[in-house]
């Protein structure tokens, strides 16, 4: 037995010492440079561009033969930017040995070392990688070729023989290290950098698998595929399937489903699924899962599931990119979406806004370029429908129904519709980029401020909160245009109004609201107060007339309650956050000294109020205690004050029949009143010393 493998060893040594000189033979008695000026030739004549090996072609002799082309280039079309449209420094062509013995060729590895590619789309939309020989030439090239082929006979015969021998040849893997693709499109330059690239083809009826890892636009892009084999693509295009995974830009897509018709009508259906870490492109967490289907021109995507931090949506969105302008139409839908999981670390993460949440405004607005030219891009018709939308953690609105539709670079964003606090809003947004300029509307009836936010909500004897009423209606119409968001803002024209009705309110401890400027104020008017109190208020408004990149309140800010008369008048400039505000309360159970307390300026930023005494105003009441020891001083604050502030406060605009004006003796007389205290302003001033030196104490 041992004799037996001895003999069987013996001739296995044999049999692979054999195939190695036979193939040594075969190939080193081919002179692969002897056809080089041949083959240059004609298929320079066939392609009608110049192919040059202006290298050696050797052959490198191991136990894997391997040809090796060096410096090979290929000429550009007449009109390209680059001289060349493909450059290869190096390519290795390597053999499987043993069917060289009966002259087969089985490729094992094809390794192109540092190719460069030049692709590029002229003006008039001409291509480079597009061989075009004219018709009436066509007789031409064929003279050509047949000239190039009687002037090496030999050559020619040779390699036609050895086409027999070449006949199916199939390389094995295929391998790109070091390459350059570069792609001009009508100027604009996309470059792609490829570290590797690796293709297997263990056989004709086997699965094609490959691995690449590139460099776009300086961004890597690392993926691997298994694709179908060539027979499936030769003999049954109409179903490749093809299973892709990559990792690009921080995104992880992985696509397994059918390619169909790829020789003649490519289309495709995948079932896709996407992962976005949190904070790649400054977004949060999301998840697709879609079954996408379509072709070179249209596109479907059936969502199953869009999870955005754990907030999933569902629903189609199709685009159709056959013009020059994409079509997208999209309809989702969503159960329940929390705003409020967006943390932070999140571009996209979501806080109260701060002017209601804190009273601190952003900073100066920023002279960055709005995206108008983005709507020209792109034309659409989205609906999207939530059944409830959590924006804080004590605000939400249900049923929310919005329509979006884009064309030509008009954005109209209208019905926006969502029940919030127990009523109704609507609002509507157009942009026109072409005007560079945006309208925004915003009406809300029937709104109720206890079910607007659920710190309005009485829990505790000693909590800030609507008792009965708290029915609120607001109407907001903004227009204006600009190319950056500091025009659009120095341009912003319109009116906001918010009215509060008859309502019993609470004072106590407003928790949002601690420490802020609201608190502030509140604390200084003594409405503010753990202990429980009411107060009996008849109607609240907010009415602000906007223009030239401010907010003016006419005496828009006004309460009038059974306990207290509350007007402020002043504006924000709407471009550097400046403020200048005066607030004149007429509070009926409080003592004189508190009175003047409680005559407020507000000055500063809204990022940074700054809350005093009003020196004018105050400087009277003192002499008015002064001179009269506070009665005459307490009767005056009486006929001074508005007694129907809210008509006041909405004279002008379409709301000013909501309230009544003032009317009978307390109208009258106050009228006389205040005229007769213009008149004696100068008076005042005489005196205005001394007050400030009173003044000075109540500060500290």
């Amino acid at each position: 037995m041992a004799k037996f493998f001895k003999i069987l060893l013996t001739a296995v040594i044999v049999l692979l010492l054999v195939a190695v000189v036979g193939g040594y033979i075969f190939i080193n008695t081919f002179d692969f440079n002897k056809y080089k000026g041949y083959v240059t030739e004609l298929a320079s004549k066939e392609l009608g561009r110049k192919l040059a090996i202006n290298g050696d072609a050797s052959v490198g002799i191991s136990l894997v033969p391997t040809i090796v082309l060096e410096d090979v280039e290929l000429a550009n079309a007449s009109w390209a930017s680059a001289p060349q449209m493909v450059k290869v420094e190096k390519l290795e062509v390597r053999f499987s040995l043993l069917p060289l013995l009966k002259k087969q060729i089985e490729i094992d590895n094809i390794n192109l070392v540092k190719p460069q590619i030049y692709l590029e789309t002229a003006k008039n939309g001409e291509q480079n990688w597009v061989f075009k020989v004219p018709a009436e030439n066509e007789k031409e090239r064929a003279a050509a070729v047949a000239e190039v082929m009687s002037k090496h006979p030999q050559e020619s015969k040779e390699i036609n023989s050895a086409g027999v021998v070449l006949a199916g040849l199939v390389a094995k893997s295929v391998t790109i290290e070091d390459g350059l693709v570069v792609y001009d499109d009508k100027g604009s330059k996309t470059e792609v950098k490829i570290n590797s690239v690796a293709l297997s083809l263990p056989g004709m009826d086997e699965k094609i698998n490959l691995s690449f890892d590139v460099l776009l636009n300086s961004q890597q892009i690392k993926g691997s595929a298994i694709a179908g084999s060539l027979n499936n693509f030769l003999n049954s295009p109409a179903s490749y399937p093809l299973n892709l995974a990559v990792k690009a830009y921080g995104v992880d897509v992985s696509l397994d489903g059918v390619l169909s018709n790829m020789l003649n009508n490519l289309s495709y259906n995948f079932k896709t699924n996407v992962y976005n870490p949190a904070g790649n492109f400054g977004a949060p967490e999301t998840t697709l899962i879609a079954q996408v289907s379509g072709d070179l021109k249209k596109v479907l995507a059936d969502i199953s599931s869009l999870n955005v931090v754990n907030n999933l949506v569902t629903g189609k969105v199709s685009a159709d990119v056959a013009s020059g302008v994409p079509y997208i139409n999209a309809d989702l839908k969503s159960s329940k979406f929390d705003l409020t999981v967006f943390n932070q670390n999140s571009n996209m993460a979501w806080n109260m806004p701060e002017l209601v949440a804190s009273v601190q405004a952003s900073a100066l607005v920023p002279d960055i370029r709005i995206p108008f030219a983005v709507l020209k891009q792109v034309n659409a018709d989205v609906k999207l429908s939530i059944g409830t939308l959590i924006i804080d953690k004590g605000m939400q609105a249900d049923n929310v129904k919005m329509a979006a539709s884009l064309k030509n670079g008009m954005l109209n964003v209208n019905p926006l519709q969502l029940g919030f606090g127990g009523g109704e809003a609507d609002a509507s947004l157009q942009a026109n980029a072409a005007a560079q300029s945006m309208v925004l509307k915003l009406t809300g009836k029937n709104l109720q401020l206890q079910k607007i936010h659920q710190e309005f909500q009485i829990s505790g004897a000693n909590d800030f909160g609507i008792s009965s009423g708290g029915n609120l209606d607001l109407d907001i119409n903004l227009k204006g245009s600009g190319a950056t968001l500091r025009q659009l803002v120095n341009n912003l024209s319109g009116q906001a109004i918010v009215i509060v009705n008859k309502s019993v309110i609470q004072t106590g401890k407003l928790n949002f609201l601690t420490g802020n400027f609201v608190s502030q104020l509140l604390d200084v008017l003594g409405i503010k107060r753990n202990a429980s109190k009411k107060i009996d208020l008849n109607c609240a408004v907010v009415r602000s007339d906007i223009g030239s990149g401010k907010a003016v309140f006419p005496k828009g800010i006004a309460v009038s309650a059974k306990q207290m008369m509350i007007v402020s008048d002043g504006s924000i400039n709407l471009a550097n956050d400046k403020i200048d505000f005066s607030i004149k309360p007429n509070i009926t159970d409080v003592n004189v000294v508190q009175a003047i307390a409680s005559f407020i300026k507000v000055k500063g930023t809204l990022e940074n109020p700054k809350i005093a005494i009003d020196d004018k105003t105050a400087a009277k009441a003192i002499i008015g205690v002064a001179a009269t020891g506070g009665t005459a001083y307490l009767g005056s604050q009486l006929l001074e004050v508005d007694s129907s502030p809210c008509y006041t406060a909405l004279k002008g605009t379409a709301y000013q029949d909501r309230f009544p004006a003032p009317s009978g003796v307390v109208a009258t007389t106050r009228n006389v009143y205040q005229d007769a205290e213009k008149q004696i302003g100068s008076g005042i001033k005489d005196l205005k010393n001394t007050a400030k030196d009173i003044i000075g104490i109540f500060k500290k």
